[in-house]
């Protein structure tokens, strides 16, 4: 029973992400002025890693709250559901570390760091490259092909069970600490950070900046980092404790927390609109219009109808 009330929800959460991403890509297709604005591209490349995570990951997921067992059952199907669950994961948290990174650069040192060719690979496309490509390399090593073990994988736990590496020892605390743990708290202390600049900014009234313009593009960031610490902390908090001072610490609980940041891909591309007035307008005039027609549509069935029975009236 607790598995079907996950699935349905999954499942009415998942039809929404899918539309909003949609919308939010047909908007950005059709406005390449906008689409190549720089504040932009990194929401891009997170929501289109999300878009993937919702057609490829969620599906899995999914699938198993509704069987209460992996399908297809194959040590072949768990290591590819397994590599690309943690590569997308890891990519949406360095993703937020280097779009926290950039806030700052792009509010209070766009004039110096982001003109020029060089600095613009240096300090724009570069980073993201990197955020794409290390965390499929790193679980290419630690999961499709471990040094020192030997996967077993378990058809009736989520992601079939846990990986061989994490426990290792090594191994696991290393991907615990590097690809979830530092991630997150830099993602904390960078919004700490950027609120402190932002207020001392504002009292000191900091000339040279558009605080008018920039407003959006923050109170977004702050959005999507709330979203992010928010579901995994607690899955995060739970995994040190178990590991330094309790190993059966919330044990029973712990499928839960991992359920539960499967809504960060659910949840994220509602979250975008925050930022994004523009598309929210687009959306409710396109839903607006559609219903106007249909009520067009039947006034004028009804209309015509009302005149033919007044026709057939009159020549009799």
């Amino acid at each position: 029973m607790v598995y079907y009330i996950e699935f349905s929800l999954a499942f009415i959460f998942e039809m929404q992400a899918i539309a909003i991403s949609m919308f939010i890509f047909i908007y950005f297709a059709q406005n390449p002025r906008i689409r190549l604005k720089r504040q932009h591209h990194s929401w891009l490349v997170l929501l289109s890693m999300n878009f993937l995570q919702l057609i490829l990951d969620l599906p899995v997921a999914m699938s198993f709250y509704y069987r209460e067992r992996v399908w297809p059952e194959s040590n072949a199907f768990c290591l590819a559901w397994v590599w690309w669950s943690f590569s997308a994961d890891a990519i949406a948290l360095y993703l937020m570390v280097w779009i926290a990174i950039e806030r700052h650069l792009l509010v209070f040192h766009s004039q110096e760091l982001l003109r020029g060719q060089w600095r613009k690979l240096l300090f724009h496309y570069i980073p993201i490259i990197i955020c794409l490509i290390w965390p499929p390399i790193v679980y290419l090593g630690l999961v499709v092909f471990p040094a020192q073990c030997t996967n077993a994988w378990d058809f009736g736990t989520l992601l079939c069970g846990p990986p061989c590496y994490t426990y290792t020892g090594t191994y696991g605390i290393y991907d615990f600490i590097s690809n979830v743990s530092v991630p997150l708290l830099l993602n904390v202390l960078i919004n700490i950070l950027l609120i402190i600049r932002v207020i001392k900014g504002k009292m000191s009234r900091q000339p040279g900046i558009d605080w008018r313009r920039h407003r959006k593009m923050i109170l977004q960031f702050w959005a999507i980092s709330t979203l992010h610490i928010a579901l995994w902390s607690p899955l995060v908090t739970v995994s040190l404790i178990q590991m330094t001072v309790d190993p059966l610490f919330m044990i029973d609980q712990y499928t839960t927390l991992e359920y539960i940041l499967y809504y960060m891909p659910l949840i994220l591309p509602a979250t975008c609109l925050f930022g994004m007035p523009e598309i929210v307008n687009k959306i409710k005039d396109f839903l607006f219009k559609r219903r106007t027609n249909v009520v067009t549509v039947g006034d004028l069935a009804r209309t015509r109808q009302t005149r033919q029975t007044q026709q057939n009236v009159t020549v009799r």
